[in-house]
């Protein structure tokens, strides 16, 4: 069993689901963190939600907490723009939103092509520091669609595995995820 930590901001039931299925044991953020709860720890999960990342600042500090004692982080969607801005990339908010399903992302490493499901009006636009790859972008117009940290244990997807009904070819993140905290 994988214990992790599920920061939620609007988590669907298609979320819990998929990470129940993937062996995950959830924990959910309230206000405070019980310092017993650190120990059991594989991983922090944050989530899905609505609305514009920079409204969710007083998040950033517990974020940069995990971030900082490099406990495996995966983040989702707004999860992942909130995470973008407190690793230094900037928010953008897109001229038309991302909606619907059938969106087609690129991994450059791979040359592979993955369809996901997509709901946001903001994204983040590429940073130049050297610690972060960027190995997904969207074919429609080629924003970044993920942050992956070359020196923390980070992962961070703009799409929706959990899209329900869409395509769940973004399930490939939790692979990743397990991957970093497997090391």
């Amino acid at each position: 069993m994988i214990n992790i930590l599920l920061i939620n901001f609007g988590c669907k039931l298609g979320m819990f689901k998929l990470l129940i299925k993937n062996n995950y044991f959830i924990y959910e953020f309230k206000q405070k963190i019980n310092i017993f709860l650190l120990f059991k720890l594989n991983g922090v999960f944050i989530s899905n939600g609505p609305g514009n990342p920079k409204k969710y600042i007083k998040y950033f500090n517990i974020i940069l907490f995990f971030i900082y004692i490099k406990i495996p982080i995966l983040s989702i969607c707004l999860g992942h723009q909130i995470t973008s801005i407190i690793n230094m990339f900037e928010i953008f908010k897109l001229k038309n939103g991302h909606h619907g399903i059938n969106h087609p992302i690129c991994n450059i490493n791979k040359k592979q092509i993955y369809l996901t499901s997509q709901n946001h009006n903001f994204n983040i636009k590429k940073n130049n520091y050297f610690n972060y790859a960027n190995l997904f972008f969207s074919l429609f117009d080629k924003t970044l669609q993920n942050i992956n940290s070359e020196i923390q244990p980070l992962i961070c997807f703009q799409g929706h595995p959990e899209g329900c009904p869409g395509p769940n070819d973004l399930v490939i993140a939790f692979k990743y995820y397990k991957n970093i905290y497997e090391k």
